[in-house]
């Protein structure tokens, strides 16, 4: 098991994301001529609110509508740096792997290339120094609103100098409310008419594991929306002090709930790309044979694959340890099979981010193993802390 003295195994998501946004750029994969609505989104989004990205970009895709999430390229740098802080790092390697699925996919979502930055007229301030990965993204939101490229934009942040920075310059912007955000809000921000609002999801499609704004536990939940004083921490990210009202946490027997349905889907793209990895080192076919004595995970295409086809093909390269249950520990909600983080044991939790471990040191995949110690203590966490009587 990795521990604290361990050295951290090089994990290349972020490198990755970078050389499929080039080969997006290269390739033309979004043409100049077809024009879109792009909303930028800021690093504290995809840490606090990833899941309600997700959805967005889901519906949009759904109702086909011309929009764009954009994500500067400073924001991936953030989220690099994220990884090393321990309260984060599990939000910050959920959000990077699920922006190189995006990215692959060339549909909603694109990271911004070194051309597309507008710079300010005005040489910047020492003061202007201080702030410049915000001005950075400022300028990315201003190449972007430019309607001779598109319909507009609008600046997503929970970074209330950001957005005066961009309000100053003329540009949209959306702050997410501190409960009960939700893909249809950020529709209704959106700075054009006309959009079909019943076209998006009210509420995540579940409830998601999220950093605790006050620090003093690991997660919490969203709870009836209440006026509170908002204050910023040394990363300009919006936290309650001790003063203040505190939002609700989870409960936590829903905690369990919604990180094991963190840990199924994030972990199910991880094994994905760690298969695509091993079918390229391989040289094995990956076509779809309709042949009844083709093993499971022949019958369907890699992107369709669930974790127990992913481990079922990675069996057949190498040994690890693999408990019976695993396969149905990482279903996903709404798959045959799916069952709630609750009625799982904690031994079979620990057992399942063993065997994940197991399977990360034999293929040597970075990914896999920073994962696993990332998510270690949320897990401690759901499992130690005393259940309310329900």
């Amino acid at each position: 098991m990795l521990n604290g003295t361990t050295t951290p195994p090089y994990d290349s998501t972020v490198e990755q994301l970078y050389h499929a946004a080039n080969e997006v750029e290269m390739q033309d994969a979004f043409p100049t001529n077809q024009k879109h609505l792009y909303v930028i989104i800021d690093t504290n989004v995809l840490i606090d609110y990833c899941g309600i990205v997700e959805q967005f970009c889901a519906d949009v895709e759904k109702v086909g509508y011309p929009i764009m999430i954009i994500i500067p390229s400073v924001v991936l740098g953030e989220l690099d740096g994220l990884k090393n802080r321990p309260e984060l790092q599990w939000f910050a390697r959920q959000a990077t792997t699920w922006l190189l699925k995006k990215v692959k996919e060339r549909k909603s979502v694109k990271l911004q290339s070194a051309k597309e930055t507008q710079s300010p007229a005005v040489p910047p301030s020492d003061t202007d120094d201080i702030r410049k990965n915000d001005l950075a993204i400022r300028d990315c939101c201003l190449y972007f609103a430019d309607k001779n490229r598109g319909f507009g934009a609008l600046m997503v942040t929970m970074d209330k100098i950001l957005c005066l920075e961009c309000q100053k310059e003329g540009l949209e912007t959306s702050i997410p409310p501190r409960r009960s955000w939700s893909s249809r809000l950020l529709a209704q921000s959106l700075p054009v008419p006309g959009v079909d609002l019943s076209a998006f999801h009210n509420r995540e499609s579940f409830p998601r594991y999220r950093p605790s704004r006050t620090r003093q536990r690991l997660a919490q939940t969203e709870a009836p929306a209440a006026n509170v004083r908002p204050v910023l921490d040394d990363d300009m990210m919006d936290i309650d002090d001790g003063e203040v009202a505190q939002p609700e946490e989870y409960m936590p027997a829903h905690a369990r709930d919604s990180l094991h349905a963190q840990i199924a889907e994030h972990f199910t793209l991880v094994l994905k790309d760690l298969c695509y990895r091993v079918h390229l080192e391989s040289g094995d076919s990956m076509a779809v044979s309709n042949s009844k004595h083709a093993p499971d995970y022949r019958r369907k295409a890699m992107p369709e694959w669930t974790s127990d086809l992913c481990l079922s093909y990675l069996k057949t390269k190498k040994t690890f340890e693999r408990p019976d249950f695993m396969g149905n520990f990482l279903l996903r909600r709404g798959e045959r099979g799916w069952r709630k983080g609750q009625d799982w044991t904690p031994g079979m939790w620990t057992r399942v981010l063993d065997a994940l471990e197991d399977v990360g040191r034999t293929f040597g995949d970075g990914a896999l193993l920073s994962s696993v110690a990332a998510v270690r203590p949320h897990a401690r966490e759901v499992w130690e802390a005393k259940l309310r009587p329900l």
